[in-house]
């Protein structure tokens, strides 16, 4: 057995994950990790972070949502929601728009500028994943997806029984 001589720390073993490889969301966290940093790069162009494309994207689907309600579709703390509106706002992608009902409530609401904006964003990120996956059969992507959803709903409601 080979010692460093300012160690007793064997330089001949090679470090090794098998032991965590068995665990789903370990695996998960090792995917997200290459993913996260190639989306940061295919969006930064747009001045878009995963934050801000994840917000666009759902006030886009949900027009009129609340930074309540998006706060709460995004599970992230509202005041991390002011921040992305904010940043959204900034770019020109949305417009809060006050309800009649609520004087403390913003509409969000997507600009001809943010469609414009999550056209060419959404585009990139098809790219992005058509690059990253294309060892992968169209039916396969289909089935990771939607076991990654049914993994997500199951995690959530055990966390929401554990809550209770």
């Amino acid at each position: 057995m080979a010692l460093s001589s300012d160690t007793d720390e064997d330089i001949s073993v090679q470090p090794s994950d098998r032991l965590l490889r068995q665990f789903v969301g370990y695996n998960i966290k090792r995917a997200y990790m290459q993913l996260q940093g190639d989306l940061t790069q295919t969006l930064a162009p747009f001045g878009l972070r995963i934050g801000t494309f994840s917000a666009l994207a759902v006030v886009l689907g949900s027009e009129g949502i609340s930074q309540t309600q998006l706060s709460e579709v995004l599970n992230i703390k509202r005041s991390g929601v002011v921040v992305l509106v904010d940043e959204l706002e900034n770019l020109g992608a949305i417009d809060r728009k006050p309800v009649e009902t609520d004087r403390r409530a913003y509409a969000l609401q997507v600009t001809a500028q943010g469609w414009h904006l999550w056209q060419n964003a959404e585009r990139a990120v098809q790219s992005h994943e058509d690059a990253l996956f294309d060892k992968l059969a169209v039916e396969d992507i289909r089935t990771l997806r939607e076991l990654l959803v049914r993994a997500t709903r199951s995690a959530t409601r055990k966390r929401q029984e554990t809550d209770e």
